[in-house]
This record gives C-alpha cells, structure tokens and sequence, in this order.
C-alpha cells in the first residue's frame, strides 16, 4: 500500500518529468508544435498517464511557472525583500529564456499574461495585507492596491520579454523599487 505522502512524491516527480520533456522539447521546435503524444513518447507513459496530472500542455507551462514564481518569491515577501524575488523570478526567466519567449510568442499568450497576473497578484497581495498600514485598509482596496502593482511588474516584465530581455534584472527591479519607493505606504495610508 502506497502512503499518501509517496503518492504525492510520486505525482511530482511525474509532473516534473513531463516539464522536464517539454524544456527539452523547446529546444528544438516551437511550443505550438509540441504535442502531448510528443511528450508521453519522451517519458515512456500512457496518454491517459499524461491527462492525470495535466489538461493540455499549457497547463504543464502554468505548472513550471507556478513552481518557478514560488522559488523565486516565497522567501520574499515583505516589504524590505520583496524586490529580491522579483529580480529572482526575472533571474528565472532569463534562464529559461526559450520557455519564456516560446510562450510569449505563442498563440495562447494571453493565457500566460493572465497566469502570470493571477499568480504574482497572490504573492503582492499577501505582501500588502501583511503590512502594518494594511491594518486599517477596506480588503477591496488592498485588492486593488495589490492589483495595480501587479500589472506594473507584468507589463514591465512583459516589454522586457518582448524586447529581447537584454536589460539585466537588478537594473529592472532597481527601476521598479524607485518608482514604488514609499507608494505602497502612501496608497495604504491614503486609501
């Protein structure tokens, strides 16, 4: 009998190896070109083996950057580090570049744009909510305040992609702790 903690090694280490195939499978044709019976093949495994843990290959995509975004950022998220996590998570990207630009050049960027947003905007909020300030701030504003730093880091982050990713990291997040320097404190004390 299989404890559920060796059941839960054993999904991972699943899904790790289907995002393992796919990463490998970038480096040879675009991410529109990939197939599922591609990726089953490389692993050895069933199609229905596949269909288990994921839905199509977006959602291995979305899986690898969930599990990329929580290493970069999890250690980061107050107010005095929450910059370094940024600039890991583009760290991240710039090493995963082939991901990255397949993804954004693929047909279904949208669905990264709106992964991306959904998943930092947790991080931020958590960010915001833990604030001393935040004690006193209505949970729609947090919302929005969380929200609106969001779209900023994703539409910087997504030009950075779009143009070549030739800017470092620590020059984009510098940039980006100036502009917010003390507006997140102000937002919260003015909301």
């Amino acid at each position: 009998i299989i404890s559920n903690t060796e059941k839960a090694v054993k999904m991972r280490n699943m899904k790790n190896d289907f995002s393992v195939s796919l990463m490998k499978m970038l480096d040879k044709k675009p991410l529109e070109d990939i197939t599922v019976t591609d990726i089953v093949n490389d692993c050895k495994v069933s199609r229905q083996t596949f269909y288990y843990h994921f839905n199509d290959i977006y959602t291995i995509v979305g899986w690898i950057y969930a599990q990329e975004t929580q290493k970069a950022i999890n250690d980061h998220l107050d107010i005095n580090t929450w910059m370094t996590g940024c600039c890991n998570l583009l760290h991240w990207m710039e090493e995963n570049r082939v991901l990255i630009i397949n993804t954004h050049k693929s047909i279904n960027r949208e669905y990264t744009e709106s992964f991306m947003n959904s998943v930092l905007f947790d991080y931020i909020y958590q960010m915001v909510d833990e604030q001393p300030d935040a004690l006193l701030v209505s949970k729609n504003s947090k919302e929005f305040i969380a929200k609106y730093y969001t779209l900023a880091f994703n539409a910087v982050a997504l030009d950075w992609i779009h143009t070549g990713m030739k800017e470092s990291p620590e020059n984009i997040t510098q940039k980006i702790e100036i502009l917010f320097s003390g507006s997140l404190k102000n937002a919260l004390n003015n909301m």
